[in-house]
This record gives structure tokens, C-alpha cells and sequence, in this order.
């Protein structure tokens, strides 16, 4: 019997670690919705880059110092 007891206490504690850790730490889905950004397409080379790194120019949108000359 002294046994099982030792089981049951473990798989106590276990569970209740878990679930703190599941209470203190946000859901990845959370951060990552925080931190996205809009996506945009070059106008040259149509690769996709957040919108905080692009460049636009005259309503275009570039990925680079290059394709904007």
C-alpha cells in the first residue's frame, strides 16, 4: 500500500506543476499575435517583408535600397 501512496503523491505534484507552469507562462499564440506586423509584397521582386522593414515610395512598396533605384 505504501506504494500506491507514493504513485498518487507523485502524480499529485506533477499535475499541479504543470499547471502552474501553464498559469505563469502566456500561450505562444498570444506573443505571436502581439508581435506580427502586415505583410508586404516588393513591387520588383514580390517577396513579402513586415511592413516596419519596407520601403514605400510613391504608393510602392520595396524590400531593398536596390530595387527602389
Amino acid at each position: 500500500m505504501g506504494i500506491l501512496k507514493l504513485i498518487v503523491v507523485v502524480l499529485v505534484v506533477w499535475l499541479g506543476f504543470s499547471l502552474f507552469k501553464k498559469i505563469r507562462k502566456p500561450s505562444v499564440k498570444t506573443e505571436e499575435k502581439s508581435s506580427s506586423s502586415k505583410m508586404l509584397a516588393c513591387s520588383v521582386c514580390k517577396t513579402h517583408i513586415p511592413e516596419n522593414e519596407a520601403i514605400i515610395q510613391d504608393g510602392k512598396v520595396y524590400c531593398s535600397k536596390e530595387h527602389l533605384e
